[in-house]
């Protein structure tokens, strides 16, 4: 009874429940990415995002998948700062299936990312996390898996984490003039690469010319604030 509770709760898998790395891709749309990548993002599981300063054009990486793969929900939870419905309007996401979650603490806020996976509701869903622990990481990275989701965990260490994290990939960013060099440190299937360099201009030429904007109404986003018990992780 003890080994079935502690594997109803995720803390113990079998054997069985270990599948080799999954060779199915969802493209960046960034084409150099893609190639990089052999095909692009995992088509499910945990991605870790080494961004240091928030900032730096990771929500530019992720926009152009976010706007095409909108079927079901996408989540976003305890973002560094206020999101600009606006902004994400203006490129292709749909508000509407969009929801923003904040907490007030990290326990709850990794118990909101596994039940949004677990619903099989949600699609996408981006955490911002200071650090997760292994069993954290395999819990998430199991739920993604499980109902078909890609989550991607960023943090603002300039550096990924060291340990033996159960992640499906693992990057780090650094801002360049016209984009972002990554330095893949570990892809599920892929032998370890040179970093790449994602030129952003085409799909943001306010990178390299200066933009002018006006005031206008911002939408707001669904929101929710979750507070759950912290016991659960």
């Amino acid at each position: 009874m003890v080994l079935l509770q502690l594997e109803k709760e995720r803390l113990v898998w079998r054997a069985r429940q270990v599948a080799g790395p999954d060779h199915r891709r969802q493209s960046s749309f960034y084409p150099t990415l893609d190639a990089h990548l052999q095909g692009g993002w995992p088509h499910s599981g945990l991605v870790e995002l080494a961004c240091g300063p928030a900032g730096i054009g990771e929500l530019r990486l992720l926009l152009p998948l976010l706007a095409q793969a909108q079927s079901r929900l996408q989540v976003w939870i305890n973002p560094p700062a206020e999101l600009n419905g606006q902004a994400l309007a203006q490129h292709g996401i749909d508000l509407s299936q969009t929801l923003l979650i904040r907490c007030q603490n990290p326990q709850q806020a990794l118990w909101s990312a596994e039940q949004s996976l677990n619903s099989g509701c949600c699609s996408h869903l981006i955490l911002w996390a200071l650090r997760l622990t292994a069993p954290q990481a395999k819990r998430l990275q199991v739920s993604a898996k499980d109902n078909q989701a890609l989550m991607f965990w960023l943090h603002s260490q300039a550096e990924p984490s060291t340990s033996a994290l159960p992640v499906s990939a693992r990057l780090s960013l650094a801002p360049v003039a016209t984009g972002l060099r990554l330095q893949i440190y570990k892809y599920q299937g892929l032998w370890p690469q040179h970093p790449c360099q994602v030129d952003m201009h085409e799909l943001w030429p306010s990178l390299a010319t200066p933009g002018h904007s006006s005031p206008h109404h911002v939408p707001v986003l669904m929101n929710n604030i979750v507070a759950l018990p912290s016991k659960l992780w």
